[in-house]
């Protein structure tokens, strides 16, 4: 396409471009712009995989249809909904412009209509993208995420757009460079400072339908160790591994679940050499012993790893580095130095060093044998940098900064003075004679930086832009992508190391990052308003693609960032932050990845959920539920592996024409099945959560509550409790709790079947048009069954287990799709199982004891409960309880990977 624009402002423009339009499935359509034989960077291949077209495809089976400007005439990108003429993405009316370091793409975008996931950024209003000339821009900083409105550690330029009548779809601008969004009622414009157009399209019709097919272009979430879902604690500050045991005993002696404790960088050696233990704090003899310990009682522990490696000729990871060429290099051709943690620092080039996995998988081989170790925290790997000059090296004459960069390691671990020094740059860093373009770009992104507001220049805190890999790709196209090609050279490594299932926390990441890690959402602090927060942090990485994600419970911090330095002045009272903890270890029990995470004692009060026998009571009753539900959120977790799509996710997934429950952003779903309303204000026993049409049922004690139209409904939630909810139409495994998922894990089960609140309307087609959305309705054996009994109640589920294998299959799993049809009176029906895979550890050992009907009729006076299994000679032990409509059938003691059909009545 030739290209006329002349605006001079940001650059020259480039004069021919060349556009491909490709469909590639029947709901995903890709669209690439780049000038004409001018090479442009790309995001590789090894971070977002890029499947291509589907085979077969054929233009009939397309759901949109595109439209071209004819030759010479003004740029304009049409697609619409072949079936309505929806618009889904129209660049009508607005310039495009194509520059070396400046790129502007814009669509129109309905004033009726709402936006979710662009970021990393806590929003002051939550999940809700606003819409008010906001400007929310992708570049991977180290900032704690409890300011509102930055940028922080992750940089995702994707969106889900959910249309007045409920209809959505998604868009993905494929591009790693630094970027601007700007939204506003009328328009979404892209600014990005480099790459190329890279465009996906994403039909749905619905929300979830949106996140599967995004997921199957970037990589389906990792299938992660079953252990993963249990409660975790981390404090960066367990002084010495005296501390860190008192700690796992505090736990057990309150009787409280805890299935893994993190090591923070206090276990490490002098000047924190990575992949080291200090033999003051953390004896690596005594550290191996402690492990032992904890796997023998079904515990694990995950050490802490930060990207810098120190430059300290003798230490072995930096000599090793220097000898196999492994570290980014700066303008100089030299391995970049920045300052971290350790003073004078390197960066490992995890993109496209070429021995840059031997090198780790050696560094990580010696670590393990020290004291095997359960994953890896990954932090700081945006990557942060106290320094960021473009070329920095150590003062040798400045004794100051030589006692400051090689001041040891406190040996109790009292970081009151030497935290501030540390964080301060004491290199000496060469200011080019000419300022390279790619520190400073014609476009000024909104970078928020302490000291700038939201205009940082790009090397803020972070390696230059200017630093080269191995392949001479600059940092200034591949920033974004550090933290994801750490995790993926982590995974591997782990994979190798250990033959088991990785499980790896990270704190950056860029699409396709979910492929090989978790998440946690960053340095919060203790405040209410982050307790909201938190909420939209775990649902948008679930539409990242990270199903396990979680914020820090009760608050990484408990005082307010200003300018860079920690005050107390708005930490919470005593009283109120007891409070504030205890109804946040209710909520965060809810989270996929559950953790307790708090900073040092000169930045934070203690909050593990021990020290208050409140919060201990509140954090036994919240995870004995998780913990009875842990197969029920592991099989939710596998059909986002498998299938792509989220685990927690916003309640409007189940109802996308609710308009109101689009804004419902202090409440989520977890799997197709539970909803949870937590309370996130002070001082607050009665809150009033949304539902969305249909039947739920009071987790606790199973009393149905029924909701004709979607909207608000009081309840009392006095502190200690929280309001968790099973929706209607659904199938739930439990199992009895333990302290340890190992011992929850091939328990006996019982399933719980919740009759819905409609008929089924005969068909997949029919069940995703308007109105809510039966639970795993995107499933086959789920919508066959919809289809099979139309006109009576039907409730689904699935029941996976497996071995936490590397690679899951039919081979090692068990998989079982569990289907109950009732009659319209709810008085009589069948539950059935078809099992499509019976295989593994859990073949064999998991059995159903007992089957629960919730939502029959009350008070049935001539209810005479019976239960028959087919094949088998007589009854099954039926009862009633005529005050809250619940059939409970025991007895049963059924495989659960044989198949089996159960009939009842009352």
């Amino acid at each position: 396409m030739t290209w006329h624009a002349c605006d001079p402002q940001y650059g020259p423009s480039f004069q021919q471009l060349t556009w491909q339009v490709s469909p590639e499935t029947p709901s995903r359509l890709r669209v690439t712009i780049s000038p004409t034989a001018v090479k442009r960077w790309r995001v590789p291949d090894s971070i977002v995989p890029r499947p291509g077209p589907a085979a077969g495809l054929t233009a009939s089976s397309l759901l949109y249809d595109v439209s071209l400007p004819e030759p010479g005439a003004p740029f304009a990108l049409q697609v619409t909904r072949r079936a309505t003429g929806q618009a889904i993405f129209d660049t009508t009316g607005h310039q495009f412009v194509f520059k070396d370091q400046f790129i502007q793409l814009t669509t129109n975008v309905p004033e009726d209509a709402d936006l979710y996931g662009l970021g990393e950024a806590t929003l002051r209003g939550g999940l809700l993208l606003p819409r008010n000339g906001s400007v929310i821009t992708l570049w991977a900083r180290d900032v704690a995420a409890a300011v509102t409105d930055w940028n922080l550690y992750s940089a995702h330029p994707f969106y889900v757009q959910v249309n007045k009548d409920g209809t959505s779809h998604g868009v993905l601008l494929l591009n790693s460079n630094g970027m601007d969004v700007l939204l506003n009622q009328t328009s979404l414009t892209y600014r990005a400072i480099g790459g190329l157009v890279e465009l996906y399209l994403f039909l749905g019709p619905t929300p979830e339908a949106v996140i599967r097919q995004y997921h199957e272009l970037i990589g389906r979430t990792a299938m992660q160790p079953y252990w993963a879902l249990g409660a975790h604690q981390a404090r960066w500050g367990y002084q010495n591994l005296s501390v860190f045991e008192d700690v796992v005993s505090n736990y057990s002696a309150a009787g409280l679940p805890l299935e893994n404790i993190f090591a923070d960088i206090e276990y490490q050696g002098d000047n924190f050499r990575t992949m080291t233990f200090s033999e003051d704090r953390y004896p690596a003899a005594k550290m191996k012993a402690f492990a032992a310990k904890l796997h023998a009682r079904g515990q694990h522990w995950v050490p802490i790893i930060n990207p810098a490696v120190g430059a300290q000729p003798g230490f072995r990871a930096f000599d090793e580095g220097n000898r196999d060429d492994v570290w980014i290099k700066d303008t100089s051709g030299r391995p970049y130095v920045g300052q971290v943690w350790p003073g004078a620092a390197v960066y490992p080039d995890y993109l496209a060093a070429p021995n840059i996995s031997s090198w780790l998988q050696r560094q990580l081989t010696t670590f393990y044998r020290q004291a095997p170790f359960d994953g890896m925290w990954l932090d700081m790997n945006e990557a942060s940098n106290f320094c960021g000059g473009q070329v920095c090296e150590v003062d040798y004459s400045n004794a100051t900064s030589l006692y400051y960069l090689k001041q040891k390691t406190p040996k109790d671990f009292d970081l009151t003075d030497f935290f501030k020094p540390r964080v301060t740059c004491w290199l000496s860093c060469k200011q080019p004679a000419v300022v390279s373009s790619l520190s400073s770009p014609p476009y000024k992104i909104h970078n928020g930086g302490f000291g700038f507001g939201r205009q940082a220049p790009l090397q803020s805190g972070v390696i230059h832009p200017t630093a080269v890999h191995a392949d001479g790709t600059t940092e200034y196209d591949a920033h974004n992508l550090y933290g994801t090609t750490m995790a993926m050279r982590f995974h591997a490594a782990f994979t190798a190391i250990t033959g088991k299932r990785p499980f790896i926390l990270s704190r950056s990441s860029f699409p396709g990052a979910g492929r090989f890690a978790a998440r946690w959402t960053g340095d919060n602090v203790a405040r209410w308003d982050e307790l909201f927060h938190s909420i939209a942090g775990v649902l948008n990485n679930n539409m990242w693609g990270i199903a396990l994600a979680g914020a820090d419970i009760c608050g990484f911090y408990d005082m307010a960032p200003e300018h860079h330095v920690w005050s107390a002045e708005h930490a919470l009272p005593e009283a109120e932050y007891e409070e504030l903890c205890n109804r946040w270890t209710m909520a965060g029990a809810f989270y996929p990845f559950s953790r307790n995470h708090l900073a040092a004692n000169h930045l934070t009060r203690a909050h593990e959920p021990y020290r208050w026998q409140s919060v201990a009571a509140a954090h036994r009753k919240a995870y004995g539920l998780r913990y009875q539900l842990l197969t029920y959120i592991y099989s939710s977790l596998f059909v986002a592996h498998s299938r792509g799509g989220t685990l927690a996710r916003p309640l409007l997934f189940t109802d996308s024409s609710d308009a109101a429950a689009r804004n419902a952003t202090a409440q989520w779903m977890l799997g197709e099945a539970l909803l949870v309303s937590p309370v996130i204000t002070p001082n607050t026993t009665r809150i009033t959560p949304h539902f969305t049409a249909g039947s739920w049922y009071n987790a606790w004690d199973l009393t149905r509550m029924d909701v004709t139209t979607g909207g608000q409904v009081a309840l009392d939630v006095p502190l200690g409790e929280v309001a968790v909810h099973l929706r209607g139409g659904a199938v739930i495994p439990m199992q009895p709790y333990a302290n340890v998922t190992r011992d929850v894990r091939y328990a006996p089960m019982t399933l719980i079947v919740t009759l819905p609140a409609q008929q089924s309307s005969g068909s997949q087609a029919a069940a995703t048009a308007q109105g809510p959305l039966p639970p795993h309705v995107l499933d086959e054996p789920c919508a066959a069954a919809l289809a099979r009994h139309a006109g009576q109640l039907v409730s689904c589920g699935l029941l996976y287990s497996d071995g936490d294998t590397l690679q899951v299959s039919e081979d090692n799993t068990v998989q079982v799709w569990f289907t109950a049809a009732t009659a319209p009176a709810g008085r009589s029906g069948s539950v059935r199982s078809a099992v499509k895979a019976n295989a593994g550890p859990g073949s064999g050992k998991l059995r159903i004891e007992a089957l629960v009907i919730a939502g029959v009729p009350t008070q049935a006076a001539d209810a005479a409960p019976t239960a028959s299994i087919a094949g088998q000679d007589g009854e099954a032990h039926a009862s009633y309880d005529a005050a809250t409509g619940v059939v409970r059938i025991e007895g049963i003691n059924l495989e659960a990977g044989q198949a089996f059909e159960l009939n009842w009545s009352i």
